[in-house]
């Protein structure tokens, strides 16, 4: 089965580094895990033996030909993660794993935040770049909506980083797996608003928060805020969330 570079395909092969990567989820013997994209199931083969119950959703028909031939009686799910509703594949709460396309990570990130009361931990792998990103601390160019919005849902560390000569095709760039734990955070706002105001703020990330919110909320109240002549790169969770906290508090008088 060769890669096809639209569903965005570079397929692990070292078995070794396939069980590291397994190794990140701690024990599934009474876990149910679903993998995204197990393309030639080097992952796969792992999970299959070792979780309580295993499923896997693929967008490619053959991939998911390929895997179910491989192993006999494993579950896949022939659809887009993208669309797929979460509550529809286990009953509880489960662990995912995936080696996921470049050009649709930050959407799986988002799609799993979304649908986070089901999802308990998850271990990811990611562009080089597209990771350093999720791990990002304020004040840094890498610095931006992910960095700020995924600590509220999840704690991420760093598992390892892939060379290109770790896949088949080799990408152009490294590669990173990330290992994010579900946290239990209350929020002191509405979390829809809060994604809305980070995502304002760092869509217009030079302007000052007077003025790249100011759709939100008049700019002669945002100055009222300590934040106000402040660029999002500046802003730490804690703070954004203080902000957020700040307008919801103006708009609903």
């Amino acid at each position: 089965m060769k890669a096809k570079k639209h569903f965005g395909q570079h397929f692990l092969y070292h078995p070794e580094t396939a069980m590291r990567i397994v190794d990140a989820l701690g024990d599934v013997g009474d876990k149910n895990v679903l993998e995204v994209g197990p393309g030639k199931g080097v992952l796969s083969q792992f999970l299959y033996e070792k979780s309580k119950a295993f499923k896997a959703v693929e967008i490619d028909p053959e991939a998911a030909e390929y895997v179910q031939d491989k192993f006999e009686g494993i579950d896949i799910i022939l659809k887009d993660f993208l669309k797929l509703d979460l509550s529809t594949v286990f009953d509880t709460p489960f662990q995912l794993i995936g080696n996921f396309p470049y050009n649709i990570s930050s959407q799986i990130v988002f799609r799993i935040i979304e649908q986070s009361e089901w999802v308990e931990s998850w271990v990811g792998m990611f562009q080089l770049e597209m990771g350093q990103r999720l791990i990002a601390s304020p004040h840094s160019k890498e610095y931006g909506i992910l960095s700020v919005i995924v600590p509220f849902y999840y704690k991420l560390e760093k598992v390892m980083i892939l060379p290109p000569g770790a896949f088949q095709p080799p990408p152009k760039v490294k590669s990173i797996v990330l290992k994010a734990t579900r946290v239990d955070h209350q929020f002191k706002c509405d979390p829809k608003l809060l994604h809305k105001v980070v995502k304002t703020a760092f869509n217009q990330r030079r302007k000052v928060l007077s003025n790249s919110l100011s759709s939100i909320l008049p700019k002669e109240t945002l100055n009222q805020s300590q934040f106000a002549n402040l660029r999002p790169e500046n802003l730490t969770t804690e703070d954004f969330e203080s902000l957020s906290s700040f307008i919801e508090g103006h708009v609903s008088n």
